[in-house]
């Protein structure tokens, strides 16, 4: 009967709903996924910074997705609370997992407010940080830094 069903939805009754389907497809896709696992990322290191912990999987994703409140779309009619419970939880943990897969985020399994950027993002902000500092050496001159003084060149005849 749940054979059918995406895994994030085994063990409920109901089909999901298509526009959880379609949700799940633009989270974890090889097209979108990469964005998506980098805004969390961003959101996760922030939380860290400003409060020391990790945020909770639903502060994350109300954060990723505020219209809806963190949730793909509304719920069938008919699903147990339960069951609401179960889809939530499969949802979100199947995610995460593909974002994790991606080493922009870390979790412990089980544990509250362990969500955590994963070393692929750590790469990506040091090299980030690295490139900030090259361009910005004494010496150097990007068009448009009025820091440095324009050459003059005196030899013209231009006056």
């Amino acid at each position: 009967m749940y054979e059918g069903y995406p895994i994030w939805w085994r063990g409920i009754g109901t089909p999901p709903p298509a526009e959880w389907a379609y949700v799940f497809e633009d989270l974890t896709s090889d097209d979108t996924a990469d964005e998506w696992a980098l805004a969390a990322a961003i959101i996760i290191a922030q939380t860290r910074r400003r409060t020391g912990a990790g945020p909770a999987f639903s502060e994350l994703f109300a954060f990723l997705m505020p219209d809806t409140s963190g949730l793909p779309g509304p719920f069938p009619d008919s699903l147990l609370p339960d069951e609401r419970r179960l889809a939530i939880s499969g949802f979100r943990g199947h995610v995460t997992i593909e974002w994790r897969r991606r080493g922009m985020i870390n979790f412990d399994k089980g544990v509250m407010r362990s969500l955590r950027v994963g070393h692929e993002f750590r790469k990506r902000s040091r090299r980030r940080q690295q490139e900030i500092v090259e361009g910005h050496r004494p010496g150097s001159h990007d068009e448009g830094d009025m820091s440095v003084a324009p050459v003059i060149d005196e030899t013209s005849t231009d006056r």
